[in-house]
C-alpha cells in the first residue's frame, strides 16, 4: 500500500473518531483507544515508564475531553495533537509523583502493607490516614466507578471477569478504570497535601525542640 493511501486512511480514520466524539458517540472514544493505544504505550514507556499504562489512559481521556471541548479544529491533525498531550501528561505525572516523594498510589500503600510496618507508629498512623482518605474517596465516586476500582485494585479480580460480569467491552474497563482512577488520585492528592505535609512539619519541628 502506498504512503499517500495509509496517509488517506488514517485522515479518513481521524476525521471518522472526531465526528463520533463530537456526536457522544462511545464508539468513537473505543475507536480512539484502539488505532493509537500501541503507539500511546511505547511512547509513554519511553517518557514516564512507572506509569505508562495510566499516561496512556489519561491521555486517551484528555484528547476526547478536549475534542468534546471543541478544541481540535483539524481531524488530520489528531496523531501529532496526542503526541503532544501524552508529552505533557507523562511529564506532570512525574512532577506529582516527585512533589508527593515517589508514594502517591494510595492502594499500594494501604493493601501491601508490609509486616513491619506495625512497628513503627508513625508509619501505622500515616496508613490508616491514607486508608480513611481512600475510602473517603471511593464513596465520592459513582457506584460503577467505586465497584471497578474496587474490584480490581483491592479485591484482586481479573480484567476479563470484571468485563462479563459488568457487561463492559475491554476499551471501556480500561477507559472507564483509568478514568476512575484520575478522579481518585486528584481527591486523595489534595487531601494529602492538607493532611499529611502539616502532620510531617509538625512532626520534624517537635523533634527538632
Amino acid at each position: 500500500m502506498s504512503t499517500a493511501a495509509n496517509t488517506l486512511n488514517t485522515s479518513e480514520v481521524c476525521e471518522r473518531i472526531v465526528t463520533l466524539i463530537m456526536a457522544g458517540d462511545s464508539q468513537g472514544e473505543e475507536l480512539l483507544y484502539s488505532t493509537f493505544s500501541r503507539g500511546l504505550r511505547y511512547l509513554a514507556a519511553k517518557h514516564c515508564p512507572e506509569f505508562a499504562d495510566d499516561c496512556c489512559h489519561d491521555t486517551i481521556l484528555t484528547v476526547t475531553r478536549q475534542i468534546k471541548g471543541g478544541q481540535l479544529k483539524t481531524p488530520a491533525a489528531l496523531p501529532g495533537y496526542i503526541n503532544i498531550v501524552l508529552k505533557r501528561t507523562a511529564w506532570n505525572k512525574k512532577l506529582e509523583s516527585e512533589r508527593l516523594g515517589a508514594n502517591d498510589d494510595v492502594f499500594t500503600t494501604v493493601v501491601q502493607t508490609r509486616s513491619d510496618d506495625r512497628h513503627d507508629p508513625q508509619r501505622m498512623l500515616e496508613i490508616e490516614e491514607r486508608a480513611k482518605i481512600l475510602r473517603e474517596g471511593l464513596q465520592s465516586l459513582k457506584p460503577q466507578e467505586q465497584e471497578i476500582l474496587t474490584r480490581f485494585y483491592l479485591k484482586g479480580e481479573r480484567p476479563e471477569v470484571i468485563c462479563e460480569e459488568m457487561n463492559l467491552t475491554e476499551t471501556q474497563f480500561r477507559l472507564n478504570k483509568s478514568r476512575s482512577k484520575q478522579k481518585l488520585e486528584t481527591f486523595t492528592m489534595k487531601r494529602l497535601r492538607s493532611t499529611l505535609r502539616p502532620a510531617t512539619s509538625a512532626a520534624m519541628r517537635a523533634a527538632a525542640c
